[in-house]
């Protein structure tokens, strides 16, 4: 397993790990401002450091591990204090001077950052419905509704539908949201009405119904919000905001005397470069998982009924999956590998019983893993959002 980074140190002394810009942008700035581009490929020169535009597998899933591992990572702090040392600094003219040319840059990142946020939070809140509602609602209507225990469960159930609900229509209120990507919200109150009467009528046919809707939300509309988290994130000026700045920096050291101010800025910038290169492996992991996710939903809604959907599938999945492994493995690759090779010895050996109880463990983790990218994904996103203040910030002392 590779090291984990060491991420205790706060303080801005410019030796982060090695980061690298994944989202595929670059920015042509000529002038006296120039920013030093590597063979077109838009790689960020920052000091003796280089910042890659072109993610590659391994790096993606060292990424992901060691932001899987240290979910107490900070990124928008120092980001925060950076750039509010760079709004101190720009009392200077040169230093005013050299913001101002890149405008554009950051007009265009405060604008995106609020899109991209908007829809992990939407996307989010379509994951936690999955697991913290419809699977659940799902495991009680075999029981439902002659069991006391799965009424009393349902009742909770109802309560946790009913507040995401409400979470997702604000979201969906937004003005970065367009209308027509949410109208499968009527949906989720039809559900809300049906899984009601459900529980008051005693009705078995309303719960069917609920489930059915919910179902019908969860099977499409992550991946069409994935999609568009996808596009909004290529769509991101970050690694333009990154060159901006250190076309900026490299213009501080003459004739500024606030070696403070400085040091905060440069710390500032190395954490939004890092922040860029683990958002564009964060995305590019979560996209993997949510076309996995869509494979194994769709194989898991006829296994109990015939096998011949996972048969013809397990090749493909088989070598998705093979793709996760590797030396550096962490736990949960490691128990993932396993159940891995157990469901495919008992496809192997035609053996029904197990082929059904293997992949039910094969989807559970893959299911889990998705799940803890999604949080990642979110957390990365929510700190970008913090970056939003500051750099609206610096904009105001533009005009």
């Amino acid at each position: 397993m590779p090291e984990e980074p060491d991420v205790s140190n706060n303080e801005p002394d410019f030796a982060a790990s090695q980061a690298q810009g994944f989202i595929g942008q670059t920015v042509e700035q000529t002038g006296k401002y120039g920013v030093a581009l590597g063979q077109g490929s838009g790689d960020i020169h920052i000091g003796d450091r280089i910042y890659q535009s072109q993610p590659d597998p391994d790096t993606i899933k060292r990424i992901v591990r060691e932001e899987l591992k240290n979910p107490a990572k900070e990124y928008a702090n120092p980001i925060s204090t950076g750039l509010s040392a760079l709004a101190a600094l720009m009392q200077a003219p040169k230093i005013r001077e050299a913001v101002i040319a890149f405008r554009v840059d950051f007009q265009a990142a405060l604008e995106q950052i609020e899109i991209i946020a908007n829809y992990k939070e939407l996307h989010d809140l379509l994951h936690r419905l999955e697991f913290q509602c419809y699977s659940g609602i799902v495991q009680e209507v075999r029981r439902f509704p002659d069991d006391e225990t799965a009424l009393d469960i349902l009742t909770d159930h109802e309560m946790t539908l009913e507040q995401l609900v409400q979470a997702i229509q604000v979201v969906a209120q937004r003005e970065t949201i367009a209308t027509r990507e949410v109208m499968w919200l009527k949906d989720l109150k039809q559900s809300q009405q049906e899984l009601h009467d459900a529980i008051e009528l005693l009705d078995l046919r309303k719960l069917q119904k609920t489930i059915w809707l919910l179902n019908r939300v969860l099977a499409i509309q992550p991946s069409r919000i994935n999609t568009n988290l996808n596009v909004a994130a290529r769509a991101l000026r970050l690694p333009a905001l990154v060159h901006a700045l250190q076309a900026i920096w490299s213009t501080l050291s003459a004739g500024t005397s606030d070696r403070e101010k400085i040091s905060e800025f440069q710390w500032g910038l190395n954490t939004l470069a890092d922040l860029n290169e683990r958002l564009g492996a964060l995305v590019s992991g979560h996209d993997y998982w949510q076309e996995m996710d869509l494979e194994l939903r769709r194989i898991e809604g006829s296994v109990d009924k015939d096998l011949i959907e996972l048969e013809m599938s397990w090749p493909d999945l088989k070598e998705r999956s093979t793709e996760l492994f590797d030396q550096d493995a962490d736990e949960w690759t490691a128990k993932f590998q396993v159940s891995c090779e157990k469901l495919d010895d008992a496809l192997i050996t035609a053996n029904p019983i197990k082929i059904k109880r293997y992949f039910r463990v094969y989807r559970r983790e893959a299911s889990n893993r998705f799940y803890q990218v999604d949080v990642t994904l979110k957390r990365l996103c929510e700190d970008l959002r913090k970056v939003g203040n500051p750099l609206a910030s610096v904009l105001r002392i533009m005009e």
